[in-house]
């Protein structure tokens, strides 16, 4: 191909791109930084100088509750609206995930997270009762197991400089015992997670950076840029601990069949039904176990460490929650969490809340419509945008949350504060058709984890609060970890 054709080809498409971007922006007339030419806001969330969290985060309160821009070659509407969230996340023809999310396909497989309808649809209804009531409720005594061995870790600490990392053992090994019914340190020995959540942390680390930046999904332009290492080693070792637990399941997992803790009906057990019954491919259940133990450990991990932080920073809600505790527990120690003690942590649930208000799971989702929609404001929105919901400024929003809404406050949930609030103002699990399937899991195994550890210990920190600084990972990551200072009751 001679430079003229190469020439005149560039010519066409920047044309085509040109009047694509007028055409939606006259459609929209909503306002917003449409960046440069080509290549739209892509260059500033790439931008290593520039974490996409603190720039999203900018242009939604600058720009307000909807904002029109331009990544490449898609048009994206930026939302922090609770009414067209609420359009979105109900919506038939917003079940599709948006396309930036082939880079968690890239690196987990075309699981829950990520894959599309009708795909999407037919494996959620045949994983559903995997996560029904009754088979949470057999998980109890493994949550209560496995948060006993940390609590025999605390016992031994003064301080800790990094809870996030040392709770990602506990909740990957809750994972693995419940969704894919193996004892992790029986069958591997007690180093093996170590090695494992790092490895699952490099694909995490992997897929933000291809997020905005999906080109990378390509293995030689990987290879020529040199990033192509250890993201597919890393990507290969979790791949194939994933095949070891399936084959062990295909394989009886033991003489009578059971899981390693007589569990029945689990996530697995799911999977491989519907692998013998032709339902499921075998790459579906790899994919699909792969993504879940990612999914089970790395938010609730999360969740649990944000909340210690957090009650270390304000010591008198600390004391609240540890005067309720008393009250349902009079004895510490190793006690059994029961599901109906769950019930009894009102306090418990305003803390959680309000943490995950502020440090939200995951705080950016993508949708794509697949057919023209109408939003309630009366806009029509032609097939083929990505919806960027930006939970973590919505959580943040002060005609939503009040004037101190930046503030940690667990009262933001009492129930007269909650009254009135949209429904879909708070949304950590998102919301609507396509919300997170494991959400009473995570909720249930953070308020055993937290009961424990919050009635056994008292934590403080010296970090301050205005100094925590945040930034996207797929999840919600803190670029510096407060040091905990651990104290027995």
């Amino acid at each position: 191909m001679s430079y003229w054709t190469i020439f005149v080809v560039l010519c066409v498409w920047f044309y085509w791109l040109w009047t694509r971007r007028r055409y939606y922006a006259l459609i929209f007339k909503i306002s917003g930084p449409l960046g440069y030419p080509l290549l739209g806001k892509t260059l500033d969330l790439i931008d290593k100088n520039k974490d996409p969290l603190s720039v999203i985060h900018t242009h939604s309160e600058k720009y307000g509750p909807l904002m029109y821009t331009w990544l490449v070659t898609y048009p994206v509407l930026l939302v922090t609206d609770p009414d067209i969230i609420r359009d979105v996340f109900t919506s038939p023809h917003c079940t599709n995930k948006s396309v930036l999310y082939k880079a968690v396909t890239n690196g987990v497989g075309r699981g829950l997270f990520s894959s599309d309808d009708p795909e999407w649809g037919v494996h959620r209804k045949h994983l559903n009762p995997a996560f029904g009531h009754k088979i949470l409720l057999s998980f109890m005594p493994i949550f209560n197991q496995e948060v006993n061995k940390v609590l025999k870790l605390f016992k031994e600490m003064g301080e800790c400089s990094d809870v996030v990392a040392l709770l990602q053992d506990l909740t990957l090994k809750i994972a693995i015992r419940t969704t894919m019914g193996v004892n992790a340190d029986q069958e591997y020995g007690n180093g093996h997670n170590g090695n494992l959540i790092k490895s699952y942390q490099c694909v995490v680390e992997n897929m933000t950076d291809i997020l905005f930046a999906p080109w990378l999904t390509n293995n030689l332009i990987r290879r020529v840029l040199g990033v192509y290492e250890p993201f597919n080693s890393c990507k290969a070792e979790n791949r194939n601990f994933i095949r070891k637990l399936i084959a062990n399941k295909l394989n009886g997992n033991g003489s009578d069949g059971k899981n390693a803790d007589g569990s029945k009906n689990i996530f697995i057990d799911q999977a491989i039904e519907l692998l013998r019954k032709n339902l499921f491919t075998q790459q579906h259940v790899e994919d699909e176990s792969n993504t879940i133990v990612l999914g089970a450990f790395e938010t609730t991990a999360n969740t649990i460490g944000y909340v210690l932080i957090l009650l270390a920073m304000f010591p008198e809600y600390q004391q609240k929650a540890y005067e309720e505790l008393v009250s349902i527990f009079p004895e510490g120690g190793d006690f059994d969490v029961t599901y109906a003690n769950i019930q009894d942590m009102i306090y418990m649930d305003m803390v959680l809340n309000e943490s995950m208000r502020i440090m939200t799971p995951v705080p950016f989702v993508g949708r794509e419509n697949v057919k023209d929609i109408q939003l309630s404001n009366g806009m029509v929105i032609p097939a083929g945008v990505q919806f960027v919901i930006n939970i973590f400024t919505m959580h943040r929003r002060k005609d939503i949350w009040g004037a101190a809404a930046d503030d940690f406050n667990p009262d933001n949930f009492l129930p007269s504060n909650m009254e009135g609030k949209h429904p879909y103002a708070f949304i950590p699990f998102t919301k609507g058709i396509r919300n997170c399937i494991g959400w009473k899991y995570g909720l249930m195994s953070a308020k055993v984890a937290l009961a424990k550890l919050l009635r056994n210990f008292q934590f403080s920190t010296d970090f301050q609060y205005n100094d925590l600084e945040f930034y996207d990972s797929i999840v919600l990551k803190l670029k510096q970890m407060p040091v905990l200072r651990i104290t027995r009751r």
